[in-house]
């Protein structure tokens, strides 16, 4: 119940912003447009070999934008950095939680938020340009929401693991940039992961930056089957393991440097 109340919390706390947020959503739509546009230049009057046609592109560009606001647009370091920097992080420590959950926690209830603030109005939107894809049966709606919850979840332990830098660093801004870089460069959401060329087409899928983007947006357009439950299981696991060990090194390391 603990971690619940938690997530409930930080749910509450984001709906103060809703407004300016929806407004926000524009800009992030005109992105997805831009994007669309610019595969629309490139894909106009040829001939296309695979499951890349004009249309399932769009709409690959249109799941990425919203999927973006669930796994990738999460809090810098998971506001890890600031509690180092103003020494609450002493505060919450001490509390009867695992640090790790408790983060976790309070970012996941943003990203519930994010779900029906952020992500749903902006698939509206470029829904309406590129057109709606709706899976076929339950079992592909299952393997969806399963996919999305892993890829968040994997989302979740990059930016935590981002954010225990600061325990050694006080600026961990580098490090942020770097995994957004390679979120953005080697997670699908430009241009999906199997369309890379040479080499990097075929370690891409197995990083887990192809987790968060590339898996389930795939899943959510039935191009990708249960086998991208296995690569997201698999990080997941691996992620977790390593988090929890730094994790026990940071409580040993932690400075404070105020309050």
């Amino acid at each position: 119940m603990v971690y619940w109340r938690i997530i409930r919390k930080s749910y509450r706390r984001n709906l103060q912003y809703r407004l300016s947020h929806l407004v926000n959503n524009l800009a992030s739509s005109i992105f997805g447009l831009v994007f669309i546009a610019i595969w629309a230049g490139v894909l106009q009057g040829k001939q296309v070999h695979g499951p890349y046609d004009l249309q399932t592109m769009g709409q690959y560009i249109a799941v990425c934008q919203s999927v973006l606001w669930m796994t990738t647009f999460l809090s810098p370091g998971l506001t890890i950095p600031v509690g180092v920097r103003s020494g609450a992080v002493s505060l919450d420590l001490i509390k009867p939680v695992h640090y790790l959950w408790y983060m976790l926690c309070q970012e996941f209830g943003r990203i519930l938020y994010n779900a029906c603030y952020r992500s749903l109005p902006i698939g509206l939107l470029l829904g309406l340009a590129v057109g709606f894809h709706f899976p076929s049966s339950f079992y592909t709606c299952l393997l969806f929401v399963l996919s999305l919850l892993l890829g968040t979840f994997i989302g979740l332990l990059l930016f935590y693991l981002t954010g225990l830098a600061s325990f050694w660093t006080t600026e961990i801004r580098w490090v942020h940039y770097i995994l957004l870089s390679l979120v953005f460069g080697l997670g699908g959401q430009m241009i999906p992961l199997d369309l890379l060329p040479g080499v990097m087409g075929k370690i891409a899928p197995y990083l887990p930056f192809s987790c968060m983007i590339y898996y389930p947006v795939m899943t959510f357009l039935e191009l990708a089957g249960p086998e991208a439950l296995i690569v997201q299981g698999s990080w997941a696991l691996v992620l977790t393991g390593i988090a929890l060990a730094v994790t026990t090194l940071a409580r040993r390391k932690v400075e404070i440097q105020g309050g």
